[in-house]
C-alpha cells in the first residue's frame, strides 16, 4: 500500500469512529452503546446478585473480556490513526475513554503485586465504563451542553492538573501500603471535618472580597468609558476631528499601563495632563470640564491601583499552605478508596477555589489567565 492510500485509510478509520456520519457508522457507535450498557448490568450482577453471577460466572468473565478487548481495540484504532496523536489524548472525552479502560487491567495486573483478597473491588471500575457514554451523546445530540461540563482546555482543572495528579500518586502508594499492612491509619473523620470547614470559610471570605474587587474595577472601567466618550465629543464639537486623536492617545497609554503589572502607574498623570490642557484650551466651560476631568481622575486611578493582588501576600501565602498541608493529610490518613475519591474531588474543589481567586485577584492576566475585566469598549477607542 502506497504511503497516500496508507494515510487516506488512516484519515478515513478515524472519521468513522471520531465523526459518524453514515448508517455504518451509526451502527458502530450503537454497538459501543449496547456493550457499555452490558458492562455496567454485570458490575451490578457481580456486587447485587450473587446467585446469578455464580450460576453464568465463566460467561459473565468471558464477556468482560470481550468487552474490555473491544473497547481497547477502538481507543487504539482513533489514537494511532488521529491526525495529532497528542492533542487527540488530552480531549476530555478522549481522557474519559482511557479511564474507563484502564482500570480493568490493574484489576489484572496489580494483584502479581500485591498479596490481597480485596481486588475485588476494583470491578466496581468498571463502573467507570459507563462514562464512555457520554462521549456518545455528545456525537449524537448534545454536543454543546457536553462542551461546557468537559472544557479542559483552558480552565482551573487544567492549571491544577499537577497538584491533582500528585495528590493521587500520594494516595495510590498510601493504599498500597495499606494493602500490605504497612500503613496504619487514625480515625481523624472529625479533625478533617474541622478543617475543612475552617478551610472553606477562610477561601468563602477570599472569594467575596476578591470578587467585589473585580466587579468594582469592571464598573470603573465601564465609567472611565462613558466619560471619554463624552470628552471625545465635547472635543470634536468644537474642533472636529481633535478628539478621536485626543482619546486614542490616552486609552493606548491608559491600556498600556492596565496590561504591565510591572509598569508605573504614575505615568498616566502625563496623559491626564495633556488631555485635560487641550479640553480645557477650547472648551469655555471650564467647570464642566473639570467635573468630568475629576470623573476621569478617579475611575482611572481605581483601575491602575487595583490591577494587582488585593490579598496581602502573608495571608495568601497561608492560605496556600494550609491548603496543600490539608490535601496531603487526606491522601495519607483517609484510607482505601474513599481516601482516593476523597483527596482527588477535595483537591479539585478547594485547590480550584484557590487558584481561582488567584486568577480573579489580578483584573487581567494573574495566574492563568482565565478571568479578566471586558476592556473591549476602551480597546475600541484606542483603536479608532
Amino acid at each position: 500500500m502506497k504511503e497516500g492510500e496508507f494515510k487516506s485509510l488512516k484519515n478515513k478509520i478515524f472519521e468513522f469512529l471520531e465523526h459518524p456520519n453514515n448508517f455504518w457508522a451509526y451502527v458502530s457507535q450503537a454497538f459501543i452503546m449496547s456493550l457499555i450498557l452490558l458492562s455496567v448490568f454485570l458490575v451490578w450482577v457481580d456486587f447485587f446478585d450473587k446467585p446469578l453471577f455464580l450460576q453464568y460466572e465463566q460467561d459473565i468473565r468471558t464477556a468482560n473480556i470481550f468487552i474490555l478487548i473491544v473497547f481497547t481495540i477502538e481507543y487504539l484504532l482513533r489514537f494511532f490513526t488521529a491526525p495529532k496523536k497528542l492533542k487527540f489524548a488530552l480531549k476530555p472525552f478522549s481522557i474519559i475513554d482511557f479511564i474507563a479502560i484502564a482500570p480493568n487491567y490493574l484489576e489484572f495486573i496489580l494483584p502479581f503485586f500485591v498479596e490481597t483478597t480485596e481486588f475485588r473491588v476494583f470491578r466496581l471500575l468498571r463502573l467507570l465504563r459507563f462514562s464512555r457514554s457520554f462521549r456518545l451523546l455528545m456525537l449524537f445530540r448534545y454536543k454543546s451542553a457536553f462542551s461546557k461540563v468537559f472544557r479542559y482546555k483552558g480552565t482551573i482543572l487544567e492549571a491544577i492538573t499537577p497538584v491533582i495528579v500528585l495528590l493521587g500518586i500520594i494516595k495510590s502508594v498510601i493504599w498500597l501500603l495499606e494493602s500490605r499492612g504497612l500503613w496504619v491509619h487514625a480515625d481523624l473523620n472529625e479533625l478533617f471535618g474541622i478543617i475543612g470547614l475552617t478551610l472553606s470559610i477562610i477561601l468563602a471570605e477570599k472569594i467575596e472580597m476578591t470578587h467585589t474587587k473585580f466587579l468594582q474595577v469592571e464598573n470603573a472601567s465601564v465609567d472611565l468609558y462613558a466619560t471619554l466618550t463624552t470628552f471625545l465629543h465635547l472635543i470634536d464639537r468644537l474642533t472636529p476631528g481633535k478628539g478621536k486623536t485626543l482619546i486614542k492617545e490616552w486609552t493606548k497609554d491608559f491600556l498600556r499601563l492596565l496590561h504591565d503589572p510591572k509598569a508605573d502607574n504614575t505615568l498616566i498623570n502625563k496623559s491626564n495632563e495633556k488631555l485635560y490642557k487641550e479640553v480645557a484650551r477650547i472648551e469655555p466651560k471650564a467647570a464642566d470640564v473639570h467635573n468630568y476631568y475629576l470623573k476621569l481622575l478617579e475611575d482611572s486611578y481605581f483601575c491602575l491601583s487595583k490591577k494587582e493582588h488585593l490579598t496581602p501576600r502573608a495571608y495568601d501565602t497561608l492560605l496556600h499552605q494550609s491548603t496543600l498541608l490539608y490535601l496531603v493529610l487526606i491522601a495519607l490518613f483517609v484510607p482505601g478508596v474513599i481516601g482516593l475519591i476523597t483527596v482527588l474531588v477535595a483537591g479539585y474543589v478547594l485547590y480550584g477555589m484557590y487558584y481561582l481567586t488567584q486568577d480573579m485577584d489580578t483584573i487581567i492576566g494573574g495566574e492563568y489567565n482565565l478571568i479578566n475585566i471586558r476592556t473591549t469598549q476602551l480597546e475600541h477607542l484606542a483603536g479608532n
